[in-house]
Order: C-alpha cells, then sequence, then structure tokens
C-alpha cells in the first residue's frame, strides 16, 4: 500500500503565542507531541496536549492559542488517495479530532525516526504511518456524532453569508427553528454563540486579506463586514494580541 502521507514535518510553537484565524489550501493531520494549546475551528474551542490527533479540513478557518510551554507537532499532509478512503468512512468535513496514550507513543516513534534519519528510517515511519491512520480512522469512526442537521444548516447558513451580518431571526429561518432555541443550541453544540461565529469567521478572511494582499486596512474592514476600521482594529486585537498591521508585518 502507498505511503498514506505525502509529507511529515516537525513544528515548534512559542510558548503563550497565537495564531489568528487562518485557513490552508490542503487538508493536514497534527499530532501533539508535547505542550498544549486551545483551537477554535467549526465553531468548537477545545483544549488539546500530548497525544492528541487532529483533522484539519482544506480552507477551514481555525485558531490556535498556546499555552505556558508552547507545543511540538508533527504535521501530516495526507495524501489524495488517504482522504478518498478516509472520507468513505469518517465525517471529515467536522474536524474530527481524538487523543490516546497510543497516539502519543506513535507520535514519539516517528519523532525519533525523523531525527534518526538511517536507512531504515523511511521504512519504520511508512509503517507507524499506516498504524495512525488506521488508529485515527477507526477513532474518528467510533466516536463521531455530529451536530444536529437544523443546526448544521444554521453553520452553514452563517459560512455561506460570512461576507456581510446576518441577524439571529435570519439563521433561525433558515435552519427552521425558533430563534431562541437556536440561540442555545448553538452555543452548547459548537461553545459560541452566533454572533461570535460570524465574528470569527470575518476575522479569518480579515487574517487571509493582510497575509496575502496589500489591500488598505479600512478596505479589508469593508469586505470582511466590519463596521470601519477601528471596528477591525478592535476585534483582531482581541482575538490575536496584535494590530492588523502588526499582523501583516509579520505574515
Amino acid at each position: 500500500m502507498p505511503a498514506p502521507f505525502s509529507s511529515i514535518r516537525l513544528a515548534r510553537y512559542a510558548p503563550a503565542s497565537r495564531m489568528a484565524a487562518h485557513h490552508h489550501d490542503e487538508a493536514s493531520l497534527c499530532l501533539v507531541l508535547s505542550g498544549d494549546y486551545e483551537e477554535t475551528i467549526r465553531g468548537r474551542a477545545a483544549d488539546h496536549g500530548a497525544g492528541a490527533l487532529l483533522y484539519c479540513p482544506s480552507g477551514e478557518p481555525h485558531a490556535q492559542r498556546f499555552g505556558k510551554r508552547g507545543a511540538v507537532k508533527l504535521l501530516f499532509r495526507p495524501t489524495a488517495a488517504t482522504l478518498d478512503h478516509l472520507a468513505e468512512h469518517v465525517a471529515l468535513r467536522e474536524a474530527p479530532s481524538l487523543r490516546s496514550a497510543r497516539i502519543g507513543d506513535l507520535g514519539r516513534r516517528m519523532a525519533f525516526e525523523l531525527a534518526l534519519d538511517d536507512p531504515f528510517s523511511a521504512a519504520a515511519i511508512d509503517g507507524l504511518s499506516h498504524e495512525l491512520l488506521a488508529l485515527f480512522g477507526r477513532g474518528a469512526r467510533d466516536t463521531a456524532s455530529g451536530p444536529e442537521p437544523w443546526l448544521r444548516a444554521a453553520r452553514d447558513y452563517i459560512e455561506a453569508h460570512a461576507d456581510r451580518p446576518v441577524s439571529l431571526d435570519d439563521v433561525a429561518r433558515a435552519a427552521g427553528r425558533p430563534a431562541a432555541q437556536l440561540s442555545r443550541a448553538f452555543r452548547r453544540t459548537f461553545g459560541r454563540s452566533v454572533g461570535e461565529h460570524q465574528r470569527q469567521l470575518r476575522l479569518a478572511r480579515a487574517a487571509d486579506l493582510l497575509a496575502h494582499t496589500r489591500t488598505p486596512l479600512s478596505e479589508v474592514a469593508q469586505i470582511c463586514g466590519f463596521c470601519d476600521q477601528a471596528h477591525l482594529n478592535r476585534a483582531f486585537k482581541a482575538e490575536t494580541g496584535v494590530t492588523p498591521a502588526a499582523y501583516r508585518r509579520l505574515s
């Protein structure tokens, strides 16, 4: 069987650092070797430590906030064949994650082989990769429940209209539920309010424009649905710890 990952690399993240809402053009798996961080994705905020294995869909906005020890992670890029196989059995769009001592052990062994890099390391990494993929697929399949269809419809409606503010009533109509019920269930399921989810999407779009274009900040604010540049500045700094201008310089 071909190798399930086209690349595997080690990444280190500074203590108490943050990554603003952003997205990647390609799907990835991430295995936490040490440290911890909070990730916000698909409207959920969760803490992840050593032994956690997370899937991030392509194009999915997510943000990360690292703990006092920072974090060390292995980053995997699945091949197209791997993604096709997983998609037959796992709801990949829901960005599943799991954590176990066995995952942590596999990660440490893979990191060791990457560092050793002798004539046998490639074969060892290949075997460990297949074992990790099987562990992820079985775990994500067995624990998947996902939000109810009407809540997914609400979230999808918000994301389809991310370029402009939408009211709670608008989202409730799209979901076919009373606004009060939607508000309670959305926060309980996704860990944030409807308004907070909208703001996260707008910030992800802003971060992308800041990093990859020279669009003036006032236009970024307008494109992303903020009232003005000052509103963008306040929201962006509250989320990332830096101003939009500083984020652009660092990108």
